[in-house]
């Protein structure tokens, strides 16, 4: 009888652990990251349907903020030696967006609703923005179109000065 009870207690004791285990799941940061996606997506949205360049200014400064914190948090070269950097690939982002093509279209539609205002300073400035944020291939078509408005500007400029 005491075999069987001892028995009876050791396999209660491990279906309770099992149980346990099971019963309490990890808490995720589900929610935290589709709080941020969402806050990201807003910015992004508010940006693109802005009608004033200073909103939209402001509005690419968050998303530029964001682009470059994810930049530098996914970063694995500060801590890898040499050796093993080539073999590792950086993480990928927990969004469900690009938020550097994000950063880069919303710096674009900044850029030329200043320029449509008259604010030359502030476009050449946004648009070198992209071009010097977004040097990858994976945003060629941001930087062609930062390099296109540039050259417009450009041209604006000497022909306002003839």
């Amino acid at each position: 009888m005491r075999y069987l009870t001892l028995r009876q207690i050791i396999f209660l004791l491990m279906a309770l652990t099992a149980l346990g285990c099971q019963s309490n799941p990890a808490v995720t940061s589900v929610r935290y990251d589709n709080v941020r996606f969402m806050d990201v997506w807003s910015t992004y949205t508010h940006c693109l349907s802005a009608d004033e360049s200073q909103v939209a200014l402001q509005d690419s400064t968050k998303l530029q903020d964001v682009s470059r914190a994810q930049t530098t948090r996914s970063s694995l070269d500060t801590i890898l030696p040499a050796g093993l950097k080539n073999m590792v690939a950086q993480p990928s982002s927990r969004l469900a967006v690009d938020v550097h093509a994000m950063a880069a279209s919303c710096g674009l539609h900044a850029g030329n609703l200043a320029m449509s205002a008259g604010e030359l300073d502030v476009a050449r400035h946004q648009f070198r923005e992209v071009l010097h944020g977004h040097a990858e291939s994976d945003y060629a078509y941001y930087t062609a179109q930062a390099r296109e408005r540039l050259t417009q500007l450009e041209l604006t400029l000497q022909a306002a000065l003839r």
